[in-house]
């Protein structure tokens, strides 16, 4: 929000609390008729200043358009599903497909990945229901259709060799949902700050967020006026309401600042969150303890040595939780980048990078 509208909205709150005082003044005070007749005018002069100001602020916000309203974006079709995505590099390299965090994101703040282009031929997508692929019903935003989704990317660009999965936040915890589901297919394996891998770790999960009421206001009006949002179809306001909820909120009282160095969450680029993919999926996920159970258990047995990445200042999903984690691998390394948080792909490419790059160069263990 520009400094302009972001005074004005403050100076309609304020005269807004004052009307309100002034009304239960007059409520339970001593007030004159002019007096109350006045503090009554002035609340509703401030109530409908305030709505202007920031209907003035919202109607700027235009949610982007889907594949599905724009076939010109780049996509593919994959098992019967459309999907935004990206392919670069030629596809006699070795393929390595990423798959971004959420869920209910995009994979926009992975597009330094692409720089791996010169040796890997690089996928990119955006998970079914989000970014900029067509909106779904409910019943198609589970664990199960997502990783039906990733299976069929393999198939499609890695068929009969081995796939390099790279998997940042909740991408990670859908890449180790598929190596254990798929470890045939797979050969190279990056988890960068996944979050909770199996059931006893997330039932322990803190995710030491400190809410403060500062961010709980900006949610609250976030969630008032997404109404008021213009978008390309019915998803739209809840769309953007999970924009300002996750990704728009700048300053040090965001939920997520635990996240970054210095506790100052950086301005991070998204096309387009799924409000109702973020909903479905961590329900799904969640909730199939039993099935995530034996997923888990057959990353016991695997061959080939996982490489996790972790922010020196991510407090929440850093180093130390994902020391933890490493167990559940027979052979795991962890690379920490200095001086960055969970994004590190966005906040520091070459580094990050470069780390990965190391990696996926190293020959894979006979089987």
């Amino acid at each position: 929000m520009a400094p302009q509208i972001k005074a004005l909205a403050l100076a309609g709150g304020l005269l807004l609390v004052v009307s309100c005082l002034a009304l239960l003044f007059a409520r339970w005070g001593a007030m004159s008729r002019l007096g109350r007749t006045l503090a009554i005018a002035g609340g509703e002069i401030a109530a409908i200043f305030c709505v202007l100001v920031l209907f003035a602020h919202v109607r700027g916000y235009e949610v982007a358009k889907t594949v599905e309203q724009d076939p010109s974006l780049p996509h593919f079709t994959v098992g019967g599903v459309v999907l935004h995505g990206e392919t670069f590099g030629s596809p006699e390299d070795p393929t390595v497909i990423a798959v971004h965090g959420g869920p209910g994101l995009d994979y926009r703040n992975l597009l330094p990945l692409k720089a791996l282009s010169d040796e890997f031929f690089v996928v990119l997508y955006d998970q079914r229901g989000t970014g900029l692929s067509p909106r779904v019903d409910d019943d198609e935003l589970t664990l199960d259709s997502y990783l039906a989704d990733l299976d069929a990317l393999v198939e499609r660009y890695s068929a009969g060799r081995k796939v390099n999965l790279i998997g940042h936040s909740w991408g990670g915890m859908l890449v180790s949902s598929y190596l254990g589901l798929h470890p045939e297919k797979v050969g190279r394996v990056v988890l960068a700050a996944p979050g909770p891998l199996d059931h006893e770790t997330a039932a322990g999960f803190d995710s030491k967020a400190d809410i403060r009421v500062r961010y709980l206001l900006h949610v609250a009006g976030s969630w008032l006026l997404s109404p008021l949002a213009s978008g390309p179809d019915t998803h739209a306001s809840a769309d953007w309401f999970q924009y300002q909820m996750l990704g728009a909120f700048e300053g040090d009282d965001s939920l997520f600042d635990g996240h970054f160095c210095n506790r100052e969450p950086p301005r991070l680029a998204h096309w387009r969150p799924g409000r109702r993919a973020w909903i479905a999926l961590r329900k799904s996920y969640f909730s199939g303890r039993e099935s995530r159970a034996g997923l888990v258990e057959r990353l016991k047995h695997l061959g080939q040595e996982v490489l996790f990445i972790a922010g020196a200042c991510d407090l929440i999903l850093g180093p130390e939780f994902q020391r933890e984690q490493m167990v559940l691998f027979p052979e795991a390394s962890l690379v920490v980048i200095d001086g960055v948080g969970h994004e590190m792909f966005a906040e520091n490419p070459d580094a990050s990078i470069a780390s990965v790059r190391a990696y996926l160069r190293m020959p894979l263990s006979a089987p």
